[in-house]
């Protein structure tokens, strides 16, 4: 080969070598792989994915399936006799038992077995009673009026009755809304009383014939009873307004996981009341005078019977086996 080609073609060799190396030696730009896509995306999503929140599991509602068979008074478990009438009756948080008697001006206090604790003396024909955790409070019929006991007694509502009829009966805390609910016996009406701030009683309805009890279910619904016909009367947070059943003469009424329960004076017994039908089952039966009607904690019904002075208990379809 001629000098000049040799090193013409010596020259283009180093040439070509040095373009290989100048490309080996320069940045490449980055190509996301399929692992580095994946990688971003399921960072992308463990941070933006928001944990499922805890669902409640909702209180179990009881159908009359569940309760126990009617026991006759002689079957019922008495817990006390009195010396006196007692007319009403209501748990204490601590599981106490108070038990008002009208005629002799009491309140009386029990342990849950039945045996008497305390009595204090209350003026104005004690009636009905109801507690929360800071007081309790009695009805006094005689004088259509409220009292609470702690820290003092001292009444918080006064209504005026102008009529013959026998003053408030029964009364109920209503401790969702915070307030003590009263049916005006004489007037027909049902109030509500604010148990904190202004204690200026609130027209919930009238036109109830003679209300003596009342309670709210797990929907807000208040459900009164009266002793006249239809007996139990379902008043919605809206205000509308329906019977429930077929009843002539209660005297109580209370709710509980989705059942109600109430004493009837014509028929001498305790039922407990399906609100969705009306339909009922005796519980407890030849009761001469169930004027008061209690639930513990642990689903025990007690009762006050006015004409056999006793305070008897037995299983609401809460604690039936």
């Amino acid at each position: 080969m001629p000098p000049h080609r040799a090193a013409s073609t010596l020259l283009g060799l180093l040439a070509a070598a040095a373009v290989l190396l100048a490309a080996c030696a320069a940045p490449t730009a980055a190509t996301p792989t399929q692992s580095a896509r994946s990688t971003t995306a399921t960072a992308t999503a463990t941070a933006t994915a928001t944990p499922a929140a805890p669902t409640s599991t909702p209180a179990a509602r009881l159908t009359l399936a569940s309760c126990p068979p009617p026991r006759d008074i002689h079957n019922l478990t008495v817990l006390h006799r009195f010396s006196v009438s007692p007319d009403d009756i209501a748990v204490n948080p601590d599981g106490r038992l108070l038990v008002t008697a009208l005629s002799a001006d009491l309140l009386i206090t029990t342990s849950a077995a039945g045996a008497v604790i305390t009595t204090q003396h209350i003026s104005g024909g004690p009636e009905g009673v109801a507690v929360d955790s800071s007081s309790v409070y009695v009805a006094q019929q005689l004088l259509n009026a409220v009292v609470a006991l702690s820290p003092m007694v001292h009444t918080i509502a006064s209504f005026p009755n102008h009529t013959n009829n026998l003053g408030i009966d029964g009364i109920a805390v209503d401790a969702t809304a915070h307030r003590l609910l009263v049916p005006d016996s004489p007037t027909g009406q049902l109030f509500a009383v604010a148990l904190a701030g202004s204690a200026t009683p609130q027209l919930i309805a009238g036109g109830l014939g003679r209300p003596v009890a009342a309670t709210t279910d797990a929907a807000g619904d208040v459900i009164v009873a009266s002793e006249s016909s239809p007996g139990l009367t379902v008043i919605t947070p809206a205000g509308t307004r329906s019977a429930l059943g077929h009843f002539a003469d209660l005297d109580e009424v209370l709710s509980q996981s989705g059942l109600l329960y109430v004493t009837e004076l014509d028929r001498h017994d305790v039922v407990a009341v399906d609100p969705a039908t009306g339909a009922t089952a005796v519980l407890a039966n030849n009761l001469p005078a169930p004027q008061g009607l209690a639930i513990t904690a642990t689903g025990t019904l007690e009762i006050v019977d006015a004409t056999t002075n006793a305070l008897y208990s037995t299983p609401s379809c809460a604690a039936a086996p």
